[in-house]
């Protein structure tokens, strides 16, 4: 029997990230359902629950919140706590991260396993059941205190982030206006180096919004401004912003990019970041004299959703129709370790050495935050000669066809390639 899983209110970020969750621990061992607002609520396993206040205006039955995971804004933290009264409810504050709801999934898959083997062996097992339970509360209390120093420092953080950028901005309006020689004439000499001052401006300023928008939280698409733009434009001008420190470098950036098959919707601004960052980050591990290569193309996309599956271009046979645009940033530098390949994209991550992709955790993070928001993926592999990069959007009308085949043929995230 599968794990039901409710949703209440929840936004479509957070059941993509369940979705995802649930698929890397137990592939088709679930049945996940939308509450359907002003339907009645459907017996489920377990529930989780975007808070609101109406939610206790009629009551919650008490076993249903001891099966509950509730999302909690921590402004509403306080009146919520005073709602439950006695129960007892596992709580995670807004922004909801995968991080956090990891334990709670596996604890749930965890007691739902232990149920099936008591009714099935009846061995006793209901106190290790119970421990485990009160373990799990416990370690989610504790991460709901942590999680309150965390939305502390966050914010801390936003406003010091705000205030930076202020005097940033004033700074690359001088440099344009000297550029612009709107305060004289300057030699050459004195212009190039204006313009990498510019540069390395634009790069703090692209920083200070990184760690902004991580301190703010996930992105929705609300927030997005989505609209017909052109990629290969964005695909060029992210290529002219890094252009000054390839040419320190001498590393050559080549393209192979094709028109997409239809028309893309996407925030021209936040793609573009997303380039930005990818073209800096392979930049900065290219060796000198070393070649990026940048391709785009347009694919099937299968739909499945492990971010650091295999991904291969498949040739296709005419059955599918593209639906997605990917593109890749392959460099010479240095591999991606494959236990590191997924976990380069959180928040403030590092890994040990002088060859961490990471950055930091902030551009790539911020990477996939952009390209989730835009119901796409991201992903890093090493190809054996360094590292690519590659992502895909979906187009705003893509169809799909034949998918069962498509999970017969191949495992994890596959494209096929519209034209043979």
């Amino acid at each position: 029997m599968s794990l039901r899983l409710s949703t209440i209110g929840v936004e479509r970020d957070i059941e993509d990230q369940c979705r995802t969750l649930l698929e890397e621990m137990a592939p088709g061992g679930y049945e996940f359902t939308a509450y359907v607002h002003n339907a009645r609520l459907q017996e489920a396993d377990f529930y989780i629950w975007d808070f609101r206040p109406e939610h206790f205006s009629h009551g919650i039955r008490p076993d249903i919140v001891a099966r509950s995971l509730f999302l909690v804004e921590p402004s509403m933290l306080d009146s919520f706590q005073r709602m439950l009264g006695e129960s007892r409810a596992s709580i995670i504050l807004k922004p909801a991260r995968s991080a956090a709801l990891l334990p709670f999934l596996e604890h749930i898959l965890g007691s739902k396993h232990s149920a099936l083997r008591e009714s099935e062996s009846d061995s006793g097992l209901t106190a290790q059941a119970s421990e485990a339970g009160e373990l799990l509360e416990r370690l989610l209390h504790a991460n709901l205190r942590l999680q309150e120093y965390e939305q502390a420092r966050t914010n801390s953080l936003a406003r010091a982030m705000h205030d930076f950028r202020v005097p940033l901005t004033a700074l690359n309006g001088y440099c344009g206006l000297l550029l612009g020689q709107g305060m004289g004439l300057m030699s050459p000499t004195q212009m190039d180096l204006v313009r990498r001052m510019q540069h390395s401006v634009k790069r703090l300023t692209r920083l200070a919004e990184a760690m902004l928008e991580l301190s703010m939280g996930q992105l929705t698409q609300s927030e997005l401004i989505i609209e017909g733009a052109d990629v290969e434009g964005s695909i060029a001008q992210a290529i002219h912003e890094v252009a000054l420190h390839a040419q320190e470098k001498q590393i050559r950036i080549e393209t192979s990019v094709e028109r997409p098959s239809e028309r893309l919707s996407f925030d021209a601004g936040k793609i573009e970041r997303v380039l930005i960052n990818l073209l800096e980050n392979s930049c900065k591990f290219t060796p000198r004299q070393g070649t990026i290569h940048l391709s785009a193309y347009s694919v099937f996309w299968d739909g499945l959703t492990h971010e650091s599956a295999n991904v291969t271009k498949v040739a296709g046979d005419g059955v599918f129709i593209a639906n997605a645009y990917r593109i890749d940033v392959r460099d010479s530098g240095c591999g991606v370790p494959s236990e590191h390949a997924e976990s380069i994209f959180e928040e403030f991550t590092t890994y040990a050495g002088g060859q961490d992709r990471s950055g930091g955790g902030l551009g790539l993070a911020i990477s996939r935050m952009a390209i989730n928001a835009h119901r796409g993926r991201i992903w890093a592999e090493s190809t054996g000669a360094g590292t690519q990069f590659s992502f895909v959007l979906p187009y705003p009308n893509a169809v799909q066809r034949d998918r069962p085949a498509t999970r017969q043929t191949v495992q994890g995230v596959r494209f096929r390639s519209q034209s043979a």
